[in-house]
């Protein structure tokens, strides 16, 4: 789903669990297709690779009947495999003379992204950019959804939230756009048109856990999932291990398991250890809405945080000061990585130089921790 957003207009958010946002602007929907070429594809490259003129593509796009069967055949042909996308929009965009910023969310229920978006919008307010957002799901190619903006809109930059950059170097170096990573740890990409906010997500994630060590506790579970240096949200499980390991106390695999951002997910994974007859005093979650996906499983098996079980989530979001308990979580700082992502691709759009920034974050202490019961 696309939306087009003026940064001058205060966004009302409409359902916030599904990111949809009203800002009296027009609103475009699309589906995004799989593909495996990220590279933006003009006109020109079509009729080069149809050996035709740019004048031929034109017409055979706009249904002209003065063609030669031949080159229109040609021309459809290389349309459908280079994944042409047809600027639909150039024309509107240029009446209204303002330059466009993408802004690709990845994850639908992800509320804490979609805080985040209200808050990039919110720093947007005055710049003369308009933003469009596109919602894509978890696991969604974001460079696609990216391109097809591009092709539609005619970007300036992309603001990328919660993306996966796992393995996508190739695809990131060949968007070539002014590129802000928010939340995400980019650094590691040699790019010139790349830039990255964040905090340092291992460190954060070492934090928690050894806060649930003070605590007494020597058997913690961890939700989430483990990855490579390259994406920074699954460093938080491996800062879980170094404070275990720093602590003099082994990691037990036995006590992990594998989940991704959703209630459910993290319900179901806290059932299934829990059927499985593993012990633990304390569960480190990834995100927040693993939390409390977790708390509610725990309650079902008639367990009590934190008098039986603590939790620990990651996000700091809204919610968690509502909860009974009130969740201990370690707060990211969203409307400052809003912010510093608006004015971090502004630069690069006016001829900047990138950069990768690393913000602090703060364990919040809430009710879901206890010391660990003797015995």
């Amino acid at each position: 789903m696309a939306l087009l957003l003026q940064p001058r207009c205060r966004c009302r958010a409409l359902d916030r669990a599904a990111g949809l946002f009203y800002t009296g602007q027009t609103l475009t929907f699309w589906t995004v297709k799989g593909g495996e070429d990220m590279r933006i594809v003009t006109i020109k490259d079509v009729a080069k690779a149809a050996g035709v003129s740019i004048s031929t593509v034109s017409r055979v796009l706009n249904d002209r009947q003065d063609v030669d069967p031949g080159s229109r055949a040609r021309v459809l042909a290389m349309v459908k495999k280079m994944n042409y996308i047809r600027n639909q929009n150039a024309s509107n965009l240029k009446q209204l003379n303002k330059a466009a910023i993408g802004v690709i969310l990845a994850g639908r229920s992800n509320s804490f992204l979609i805080s985040m978006a209200e808050d990039v919008l919110e720093a947007g307010r005055g710049t003369g950019f308009q933003f469009i957002m596109e919602i894509i799901d978890e696991k969604a190619n974001p460079f696609l959804a990216a391109r097809k903006l591009y092709m539609e809109h005619r970007l300036q930059g992309v603001i990328f939230l919660g993306s996966n950059l796992e393995g996508q170097e190739n695809e990131v170096k060949r968007l070539e756009l002014p590129q802000v990573y928010a939340t995400i740890e980019a650094n590691h990409i040699d790019c010139a048109h790349v830039s990255s906010i964040s905090i340092n997500n291992r460190r954060a994630g070492k934090m928690a856990v050894g806060r649930l060590i003070e605590l007494g506790h020597k058997n913690i579970a961890l939700l989430g999932y483990f990855s490579k240096v390259d994406d920074s949200t699954g460093q938080r499980l491996h800062g879980a291990v170094d404070a275990l390991h720093e602590a003099g106390l082994s990691y037990d695999p036995g006590l992990f398991a594998e989940v991704d951002f959703t209630l459910a997910s993290a319900h179901e994974g806290v059932k299934n250890l829990l059927d499985q007859g593993k012990k633990f005093t304390a569960i480190f979650a990834a995100s927040d809405i693993m939390a409390i996906g977790a708390i509610r499983a725990l309650s079902d098996a008639g367990l009590k945080v934190p008098q039986d079980v603590s939790v620990i989530g990651f996000d700091g979001i809204e919610l968690t000061r509502y909860l009974v308990p009130a969740l201990t979580t370690v707060r990211q700082p969203r409307k400052q990585i809003a912010q510093e992502s608006v004015r971090i691709l502004r630069e690069m759009i006016d001829g900047g130089k990138n950069s990768h920034v690393l913000l602090p974050c703060e364990l919040i202490a809430g009710e879901s921790i206890a010391p660990v019961k003797e015995g």
